[in-house]
């Protein structure tokens, strides 16, 4: 199981993450007074920042999570959907933390810099329920969206100068902290789908919850061997533009009632 979740971190950092068209959406055609309530299929980016809580602020600063999904809403404002996301953090806040690597002397006798980040991939499915308030139309409002799925997470280990023999594979595992398992999240803000179609999104507050058991057998820093479950939490910001994905027959009347 554990060569599974390695496979999978391994290829998926192979894939470019597009996100330039995050502030594009679809050019709308005539506007009507007033759309309809209307069931609809989405896709959508998505961004944002968390602030660790607990445990987890005492190892990383801020988390960045970054991806897209897919999301139906129905006649009534029901919400279901499936979301990816990679995880990062710039900043390793853990004590301790690749110690036993000073002073750092690469083979060919340089003092190579070492640096650390934190990354993760999240995927999952989540359901929610837009509370519409009058304006502009029925299927915006207040959201809520209550998601469940899996997260993986690790530091990710980069130096610069010559190959330092400590980092070099599969060396570097013993310092990557790589754990996985499941995770939870509630999101409540404003959602936005536009009568004309042209602005469609949503922003609020998001906290995560992630309860991971750890990958590796052993951590070389600190020479000791992990055991139990830990926990990445975070509370912040999300905000995602989405495009309406309208059958024909449906748009046509949405333009030209």
């Amino acid at each position: 199981m554990n060569n599974y979740f390695e496979h999978l971190r391994e290829n998926l950092l192979h894939f470019p993450l597009i996100f330039a068209f995050f502030g594009l959406g679809f050019n709308g055609q005539a506007q009507v007074p007033q759309m309809q309530r209307v069931a609809v299929s989405n896709i959508e980016v998505s961004g944002g920042f968390g602030l660790p809580m607990g445990a987890f602020s005492e190892r990383v600063a801020l988390v960045y999570p970054v991806g897209g999904g897919f999301f139906r809403q129905s006649v009534k404002g029901w919400q279901w959907g499936a979301t990816a996301h990679f995880v990062f953090g710039e900043e390793i806040k853990e004590p301790g933390f690749a110690s036993n690597l000073l002073p750092i002397i690469a083979g060919d006798g340089s003092f190579p810099g070492i640096g650390a980040t934190f990354q993760g991939i999240m995927t999952g499915g989540f359901v929610g329920k837009v509370l519409p308030i009058g304006r502009p139309n029925g299927n915006s409002g207040f959201a809520l969206r209550f998601g469940l799925g899996y997260l993986s997470s690790w530091y990710a280990l980069r130096t610069s100068g010559g190959l330092v023999p400590q980092l070099a594979a599969p060396y570097d595992k013993g310092y990557d902290r790589m754990s996985s398992g499941f995770y939870l999240s509630q999101w409540f803000g404003y959602q936005l789908m536009s009568n004309n179609q042209s602005i469609n999104f949503y922003i609020g507050i998001e906290a995560v919850q992630g309860f991971q058991e750890h990958l590796r057998k052993f951590q070389y820093d600190i020479g000791v061997l992990p055991s139990g479950f830990r926990s990445d939490l975070w509370l912040g910001l999300k905000a995602g533009w989405f495009f309406p994905l309208y059958p024909r027959s449906k748009r046509e009347f949405i333009e030209f009632n």
